[in-house]
């Protein structure tokens, strides 16, 4: 009787969702600027021009550069609670040659330091000791990107995401001697190595170990920086060692996890991309993955499968969806690739479609609840003002690329919505007593609400410069959890002419990873939280991760 009684919860509860949605679509800006004949011309480009999206990604498809990298030492890890990241700290155990030419049983093992964060493949040479070796060796390899990886046991994880993103080998070598290479691809600095089982009689050792590094960023063509101080060489090391190693045949999000071409992370990258290895076939080649495997209706890819074949993931998110329009900008003013604009720009008008048909005929964004609404890794946070600002931002961008492509006339709608959304933006989100934006029916005050809504330019300048300023005063505040939305605080801190507070911010925020111990920037990290994850594991989060390497596009865009 009660799953009964729930059942029927459950479905009058999915039939006001639906109310609901179908009342804010009824009632949309969208609808009351009658756009349906623009999106439907749109959608028609789209449908023409889809496989040869794909075709175009694929003639863009980038030569991976490869380095033989050995490793530095090997060196034991060490339980440093309170202290160091994660609890476990390095130290020094030896120099390579100490474990080379030497006879292992089983039993044994040692860990191997690159001394950097490098993405690749794992190579060893095995030889004998006791000639013949009468049995296969079996040996255990595990890779990390931190010391905790090497340091923690991998059989209590029980997070959200597969066990099989973690980066375990067991290998088993029949014939001794020979050199081995590992067919897949890891992203490391620490690689532990045990003998799990081999010969009782007859011993074998290691003679050599390197990795063969992968990426499509490509050291001689990086731009030329000149740091002020040994804080910003730091911080810019860190980030193009995170986007060298992110850089493959597309944009990945992170190499270690989940591999993918994410829109959201693509955009960041693509930015740091522009001011250092200007690698513009690689950005390229991610929007027309992204484009040529939107859907039906037309949506471009909120991120993409690369292999065997392009294919959309199943994840949609409204803020992405949104930024694709920005990020296609981006691309042309730092390109001057007017071609590929042009070619993609229906697929930029026609994403306005979705986002619009949140927006009510006030002009406000309300939350429809079937959407993912990303704008930071915080369960707490009410995404309201934010996707409001960014539904702006992204407008304004179709608007700035109609200008540069001699488009204006086709969305002659958007000056006169943006004003609406400004406008409404204020009357409902604005306090003015707090002289910040709030969010959601229990008027939220977060760092995202505020840094969007500068980016997005709803605010004067003296209200960017206020909401900034008061923000950091306001101690209840939703803080960023992730270096994705630390960027754009930073680019609202730029805004609203707080240059120095916002390299003062940044220094702080990824400097602290880097007194941590990084050789790459996370995917999460809040100070003082070591073991924060969004999937229930800290073992699973990635440790080089796309979207936070844009120090280096802030150090070399803003000089002074």
């Amino acid at each position: 009787m009660i799953k009964k009684q729930n059942s029927i919860k459950l479905v009058v509860y999915i039939i006001c969702i639906l109310n609901v949605s179908c009342l804010v679509a009824s009632n949309s800006i969208k609808n009351a600027y009658e756009l349906d004949d623009i999106f439907s011309a749109q959608m028609e480009l789209i449908d023409q021009r889809r496989v040869s999206w794909l075709e175009k990604a694929e003639q863009a498809m980038p030569e991976l550069n490869h380095k033989i990298i050995k490793p530095v030492s090997i060196v034991s890890v060490e339980k440093d609670t309170g202290k160091s990241f994660q609890g476990w700290k390095t130290v020094k155990a030896g120099e390579v040659s100490s474990v080379c030419n030497k006879p292992f049983a089983p039993g044994d093992s040692f860990i191997l330091d690159f001394g950097d964060h490098y993405t690749g493949n794992f190579c060893f040479s095995l030889c004998s000791i006791d000639n013949p070796v009468d049995a296969p060796v079996r040996l255990e390899f595990i890779f990390g990107e931190v010391p905790a990886e090497v340091g923690d046991s991998f059989d209590t994880y029980c997070g959200s995401l597969s066990r099989s993103w973690l980066q375990d080998e067991i290998v088993n070598i029949d014939v001794v001697p020979q050199t081995v290479k590992l067919p897949r691809r890891y992203a490391f600095r620490y690689v532990k190595v045990r003998v799990v089982a081999s010969s009782v009689s007859r011993k074998f050792g290691f003679t050599d170990f390197e990795v063969e590094t992968l990426t499509s960023a490509n050291e001689d063509k990086l731009l030329p920086f000149t740091p002020k101080n040994e804080r910003q060489a730091e911080l810019d090391r860190v980030s193009l060692t995170t986007l060298r190693d992110c850089m493959q045949t597309v944009f990945e999000d992170g190499p270690k996890r989940d591999r993918r071409l994410w829109l959201g992370d693509l955009r960041l990258q693509a930015q740091a991309n522009y001011v250092t290895y200007q690698n513009y076939d690689l950005v390229k080649r991610s929007l027309y993955i992204l484009a040529g495997t939107s859907d039906k209706k037309g949506m471009v890819s909120t991120c993409a499968f690369e292999y065997p074949k392009p294919v959309r993931g199943g994840d949609s998110i409204l803020d992405y969806t949104a930024l694709f329009a920005p990020t296609l900008l981006d691309y042309l003013e730092a390109s001057n690739d007017k071609e590929t604009a042009n070619d993609l720009w229906p697929l930029a008008v026609k994403q306005l479609e979705f986002v619009l048909e949140h927006v009510n005929s006030d002009g406000l964004f309300i939350d429809p609840g079937n959407w993912w609404l990303f704008i930071d890794w915080n369960n707490d946070l009410d995404k309201q003002a934010s996707e409001h600002a960014i539904i702006i931002y992204s407008l304004k961008a179709v608007c700035r690329l109609a200008e540069l492509l001699d488009k204006k006339e086709q969305v002659s709608f958007i000056p006169a919505m943006v004003s609406s959304m400004k406008s409404a933006a204020i009357s409902n989100l604005w306090d003015s007593n707090l002289g910040l934006f709030v969010s959601g029916a229990n008027r939220q005050i977060s760092w995202a609400s505020q840094s969007w809504m500068v980016l997005a330019g709803v605010t004067s300048s003296e209200q960017a410069r206020m909401c900034m300023a008061n923000i950091e005063k306001y101690t209840d505040a939703q803080k960023p959890v992730t270096p994705y939305l630390h960027h754009h605080v930073v680019a609202a801190l730029m805004e609203a002419g707080y240059h120095e507070k916002a390299m003062a911010y940044m220094n702080n925020y990824w400097g602290k990873m880097i007194d941590l111990g990084a050789d790459t920037f996370w995917e999460v990290f809040v100070p003082g939280q070591d073991f924060l994850s969004p999937y229930n594991g800290y073992l699973i989060n990635s440790y080089c991760h796309a979207w936070s390497c844009t120090p280096t596009y802030f150090l070399r865009t803003y000089k002074n």
